[in-house]
């Protein structure tokens, strides 16, 4: 490959810190700094949780060093209209970004710049991918709703400015989803204090290509759910972590010794237009993810799902409760609307720690 005579100019000034940014970077990069960086791609990994460019940069020696950058998760970039092939091995690219802290050839994307001289930063959209309303059956033969389909969060249309300031408490950007758990919102029990004590932020199921529940993990960083509808089964396949949940909709009651897991046992029945979801059979986990906040295999949620008025939109409301871990109900709301992007498997393959040759 011909290489071209690349730079590095290195730009140190405060920024907002970002120490509790919902992608959890504080660790592995230095958001008190940022860093200027150009070379000649040499690969693209075009991956879930994060996408990493790799790209060769001369250095004032005259030698190469060979970097790679993160950028977000796959799925979503394609939703925002990224492509692998944007980052062809000989591309020139340069790139403003944070350094990591471990890694001296490493950085965290926050602008891009391809062959074209274009700029690109981290959250844009390069072209729309919800472009308005689907046109869809809203009810299926026998008159029930229609959930059927590939839905999604509205996309967090931030700049990296409003980025910074959403992680550390500031006005969240448009798009930003609600009915996020909070460690506020859960009250816990004597023995559910003693299950997170000692949460260390390495305990995150994210951190390890693992689900963390089904309530955050419906709209979390807006990647696409797939619902597949029949008369007996409704099945709602999540777009981060590739939860898959069963609702069984002619059954009274559920089985006895299930196996416990990450999505439970669901049976369904339809209250006029609203499917209520009773789901137990939980395998222990975290509500939340920042405080540590456990639930028990005794969590037990009421979930209910309908459409919105244009036929367009999915409203789930949930409140849950758990005898062992919790002393209250919990309860929350999220929104999701009909995605023009088709469903994409999550397929996690987490390269944070990866070994690179050269680092």
């Amino acid at each position: 490959m011909t290489m071209i005579r690349a730079f590095v100019l290195i730009s140190l000034f405060l920024l907002t810190d970002t120490s509790s940014a919902h992608h959890g970077t504080t660790g592995q990069f230095d958001h008190s700094t940022t860093i200027n960086v150009a070379g000649v791609v040499t690969k693209i990994r075009f991956v879930n949780p994060h996408s990493y460019v790799y790209f060769d940069v001369t250095n004032d020696d005259g030698g190469v060093d060979e970097w790679r950058c993160e950028m977000r998760a796959a799925t979503v970039l394609r939703r925002s209209g990224w492509s692998a092939e944007m980052f062809a091995p000989g591309t020139h690219i340069k790139i403003e970004g944070v350094p990591a802290r471990r890694e001296p050839h490493g950085c965290y994307v926050e602008t891009i710049a391809l062959d074209d001289g274009d700029v690109i930063e981290r959250y844009q959209q390069l072209e729309s991918a919800d472009k308005g309303n689907v046109e869809r059956e809203s009810r299926l033969a026998d008159g029930t709703p229609n959930l059927a389909g590939d839905w999604a969060a509205p996309q967090r249309l931030l700049t990296n400015e409003g980025v910074r300031a959403s992680a550390t408490g500031g006005p969240a950007g448009p798009g930003r989803p609600g009915g996020r758990p909070g460690g506020s919102r859960y009250q816990q029990s004597a023995a559910g204090a003693e299950a997170s004590a000692g949460f260390v932020r390495e305990d995150n199921p994210r951190f390890h290509c693992m689900a963390t529940n089904i309530f955050m993990d419906w709209t979390f960083d807006q990647h696409i759910n797939r619902i597949d509808q029949d008369n007996d089964t409704i099945t709602l396949t999540y777009g981060f972590m590739d939860i898959v949940r069963t609702i069984h909709l002619n059954i009274d009651s559920h089985p006895e010794n299930i196996e416990p897991s990450r999505a439970g046992h669901s049976i369904g029945t339809w209250d006029g237009d609203t499917l209520v979801v009773d789901t137990v059979g939980f395998a222990e986990g975290y509500l939340d993810t920042r405080q540590g906040t456990k639930h028990s295999d005794q969590l037990h949620v009421v979930e209910k799902f309908s459409l919105g008025e244009d036929g367009n939109s999915l409203i789930r409301t949930y409140v849950g409760e758990d005898s062992l871990y919790l002393t209250a109900t919990f309860e929350g709301r999220d929104e999701i609307k009909v995605s023009e992007s088709e469903f994409d498997p999550y397929n996690c393959e987490d390269l944070t720690t990866e070994i690179v040759e050269g680092f």
